[in-house]
């Protein structure tokens, strides 16, 4: 009983000195101060805008493929005994050159033969000629031989009326009339056939050039030549190889013939249309899609034609595009790097209309509402524009800004049309 009143006098203790020190606490308090709050106008950064001509462009893209692209095939049948040695992948051939030859031996030895029957059929016309003057001078002979023949006869059928010429006579002279009269009529029916004759030598003679002609072609088409400058796309042969009329022996493509072809959204084909309906085709940039900006080098390119039916997979308006030399002064032209290649995959800018009076700014500025925060005598203007286009990180506006407006780039949570504002000053 007294361990219990000894614990309970220990509390009722404390529980007094708490008491006093919260009593003495609360009396001795002092009352707070008052402090007045000063309202400062949000700071914000602007820009100051004016208007530009703003040429439109449309970015489009597309695979590289060879303009020319032609598959060298054997046209004769043969063994191969010759390959540029340039003629390998990616290797750069010239106009003209000898890229594959087949054994050519047979081949002169039948143009040899063919040369030997157009001199044989030669020979023979000229030897007909010549025959022919023969028997023109042969059929005047016996002209005369025939004239002399009735004559001498007329003068035996006179004698012998009056009993001059024997029998034996008469029969001698007219002997030798017909005698005469055979002579000639076959030298006449000699000469009567030498059109004929004349038109089958000529005949033979065309039959021969023509052989020969075909030995010619034969012989050439034992080469295959280039017929462009460019590169070698694939190699599908080797030498001592024997190849048949029609097999594949590579692939070669024109040097600075390349293409792309590009789908354009119908949405996008106004900022092309002024250019279209002024006559001309619009001009295009060119650059290596998959490379950070500044990075890729640039090509002139043009638009060479519009294709004459809409994708039906992406409902897009497909566009050719031939894209020319690399633009001089950004990189080494020599360096074999900096080649466009067919399969690349490229991104073209084709460049579009221009317009004047246009606004230019971050896209980010444009609220969801199309309104700009302007600054207006250092208070908030939330100003509605007409935004003629959104392009890539950038809006062009066309109506509600004004030369020399402040447009304000900093954030502005819970802006007000009419809130006070400062513009801070700008820095560099």
């Amino acid at each position: 009983m007294a361990d219990f009143l000894f614990r309970l006098m220990r509390v009722i203790i404390v529980v007094g000195v708490a008491l006093a020190a919260a009593f003495w606490l609360f009396n001795a308090r002092q009352a707070p101060g008052k402090k007045e709050v000063v309202k400062t106008p949000a700071g914000v950064n602007v820009i100051i805008v004016t208007p530009q001509l703003q040429t439109m462009a449309v970015d489009a893209f597309g695979t590289v493929s060879p303009r020319t692209k032609v598959n060298l095939a054997a046209e004769v049948a043969g063994r191969i005994d010759y390959i540029h040695p340039s003629f390998r992948e990616g290797g750069k051939i010239l106009k003209n050159d000898v890229l594959i030859t087949i054994d050519r031996r047979s081949f002169r030895l039948d143009r040899g033969a063919a040369a030997v029957r157009v001199e044989q059929a030669g020979t023979d016309i000229r030897h007909l000629a010549r025959e022919i003057q023969n028997l023109k001078a042969d059929a005047g002979l016996a002209r005369t031989n025939m004239a002399l023949s009735l004559k001498e006869l007329e003068r035996i059928r006179a004698l012998s009326k009056n009993q001059f010429a024997s029998k034996a006579s008469l029969d001698k002279a007219e002997q030798q009339y017909l005698a005469a009269r055979i002579q000639l009529q076959s030298v006449e029916n000699r000469l009567a056939l030498t059109p004929t004759l004349i038109e089958q030598k000529k005949a033979a003679l065309s039959m021969s050039k023509n052989d020969l002609a075909k030995a010619d072609l034969v012989l050439e088409k034992s080469e295959i030549r280039a017929g462009f400058d460019g590169f070698v796309l694939s190699k599908l042969a080797e030498p001592g190889e024997y190849v048949n009329p029609g097999q594949i022996l590579g692939k070669i493509y024109e040097q600075d013939g390349l293409d792309v072809e590009v789908g354009i959204p119908f949405e996008e084909v106004q900022w092309l249309k002024a250019a279209f309906e002024a006559g001309a085709m619009p001009s295009a940039r060119v650059s290596i899609a998959n490379l950070e900006e500044g990075l890729s080098p640039v090509w002139t390119a043009r638009v060479a034609r519009i294709k004459a039916r809409i994708d039906e997979k992406t409902r897009t308006l497909p566009l050719t595009i031939e894209i020319g030399s690399l633009d001089l002064g950004q990189v080494e032209t020599s360096n074999p790097l900096n080649r466009l290649k067919p399969g690349t995959f490229v991104k073209c800018r084709i460049i579009g209309a221009v317009y004047k009076d246009i606004y230019r700014l971050p896209r980010h500025l444009l609220q969801s509402d199309n309104t700009l925060f302007v600054s207006a005598d250092n208070h908030l203007d939330i100003r509605k524009v007409l935004v003629l286009r959104k392009f890539e990180d950038h809006v062009f506006i066309n109506q509600g800004l004004e030369p020399g407006d402040q447009v304000i780039t900093s954030p502005l949570p819970g802006a007000r049309d009419g809130m006070a504002i400062t513009v801070k000053p700008k820095t560099d």
